[in-house]
């Protein structure tokens, strides 16, 4: 894959013009992509007679596979020459098996500030060359680029002096310079172990829910959690929430680090042509009925869903027969028995022909489905943010919603909220959601697109305006 050379490049000495595009060479035998390999060059003994420095070798900026139009042209020139951009912020690169919402979040943040300040904001994914996957989930459309580092070889004398920096200066200087490289000033994680030096870094922390249902929890895993965020606390510029229910949380869990919260409720991302889509076509793929109510949430215990079999198991005793669609992740790592133990239930209680299964699905037909339904229930028992809450509130639809402080908190149109704890409570609402007619109300869908463009506009005014905050006190 070609790569650019970074101003001052240690290949060109500088020589080239900034973006210019450069072939892959073979790497010297003294590089460091044998790392795992001890050999004279890069044993300790060796490398202690040489200059001590503790970065890396130059890192690779690798572009997105993108059309090269004229406008991604003058992009890639961008993406090597720190100056066009107005800030210019590196986020994660995603891919987690259990926490699927998490690259939805990503693309709805990218997405809305791309629209907002088009390529006035610099944006590109980092991750490891020792990763597989240059991007991971996080939607390639919406990069500038893409930086990989990498570290010095095990028991090097560069490998040594970083691994000091970070653990006693909780500086990494190896990740620092690679981001210094391209000028990055902001770098959003999901978690953080060190800081990068006078690069700010933004914690964007989902929820604390070990502390609100530890029970959900072995004494490891809680255990492990306050030691991680308490690293993070420690290390962020800021700490991103989503509502103020996780920033009483974090107050009471770290209230040293308190002031560095900032809320930035988000907003969701729906492509036009979701609005534009007939949904039956997705009912039909499934063999569907036309109606039902849609639960949309993966099979987390905390997210509830015996509840809900037990109140539809209510209402055919009452002579109701309501249809529950349920599609999401299965797995939870923390109680592996949950999902066996939710279908053998619906043998029990005779409703397996009333709740249906449909797996894990594309997030268009997440969508259609959405829209077709006569409302969309979330049972959770807790939530950091509740996202497909507010998926629901931006397609026009009524929502069912477990009275929890995140979900009174979004406060969406056409809400009902019921006990999260009592089963004939959601049976009497459920009865009540079931008499409204499914498909889309495309009146009220419109006005709730039109209102999604305004909280999308905020959304990234927030984000940007913390991003610059965090990056003048770093600077200070």
């Amino acid at each position: 894959m070609p790569r650019i050379s970074p101003p001052g490049c240690k290949r060109c000495g500088g020589r080239a013009k900034p973006g210019r595009m450069e072939p892959e060479r073979p790497p010297p035998a003294s590089s460091c992509t044998n790392a795992g390999v001890r050999t004279p060059r890069n044993s300790l003994r060796w490398r202690a007679r040489q200059p001590r420095r503790l970065g890396t070798e130059p890192s690779v900026l690798s572009l997105s596979h993108r059309p090269a139009t004229a406008s991604r042209s003058q992009n890639r020139v961008a993406a090597s020459e720190p100056g066009p951009h107005r800030l210019r912020i590196a986020v994660p690169s995603l891919d987690d098996e259990f926490w699927t919402v998490g690259p939805i979040h990503m693309n709805g943040l990218l997405s809305a500030v791309r629209d907002t300040y088009a390529q006035q904001i610099g944006l590109f994914s980092f991750s490891s060359t020792m990763t597989d996957d240059i991007c991971g989930q996080t939607p390639a459309a919406e990069l500038d680029g893409v930086i990989r580092y990498t570290y010095a070889p095990r028991w090097s004398v560069a490998w040594a002096e970083n691994w000091l920096s970070r653990h006693v200066r909780t500086r990494d200087v190896s990740v620092q310079r690679t981001l210094e490289r391209y000028g990055i000033d902001a770098v959003l994680c999901t978690g953080l172990s060190s800081g990068y030096g006078r690069i700010a870094t933004l914690w964007w922390l989902p929820d604390l829910q070990h502390l609100r249902l530890p029970e959900m929890f072995d004494a490891a895993d809680r255990a492990a959690r306050n030691s991680r965020f308490t690293r993070s606390s420690e290390v962020a510029t800021r700490i991103l929430v989503m509502s103020h229910s996780v920033r009483l949380d974090f107050q009471a869990f770290a209230p040293k680090y308190a002031a560095k919260v900032r809320l930035v409720p988000p907003a969701s991302y729906i492509a036009d042509d979701v609005y534009q889509k007939d949904p039956l076509t997705v009912t039909r793929l499934y063999n569907l009925p036309d109606k039902f109510v849609y639960l949309p949430n993966q099979f987390w215990k905390h997210k509830n869903h015996e509840l809900v079999i037990r109140a539809v198991a209510v209402l055919k005793r009452r002579g109701i027969q309501v249809c529950v669609v349920c599609t999401g992740n299965l797995i939870d790592y923390r109680h592996p028995r949950q999902s066996s133990e939710l279908f053998h239930k619906l043998s029990v209680w005779d409703v397996r022909e009333q709740v249906i299964y449909l797996g894990m699905l594309v997030r268009d037909e997440v969508l259609a489905l959405m829209r077709q339904s006569v409302g969309v229930l979330n049972p959770s028992l807790f939530e950091g943010w509740g996202y497909t809450v507010d998926e629901a509130r931006s397609l026009g639809k009524s929502v069912l919603l477990s009275d929890i402080p995140a979900h009174r908190e979004q406060n969406p149109p056409n809400a009902t909220y019921f006990d999260p704890f009592d089963c004939e409570d959601l049976a009497t609402k459920l009865a009540e959601a079931w008499e409204r007619n499914p498909g889309p109300d495309l009146a009220v869908e419109a006005d709730a697109r039109l209102r999604l463009q305004q909280r999308r506009r905020t959304y990234a005014e927030q984000f940007v305006a913390i991003a610059e905050e965090a990056v003048a006190e770093v600077r200070a």
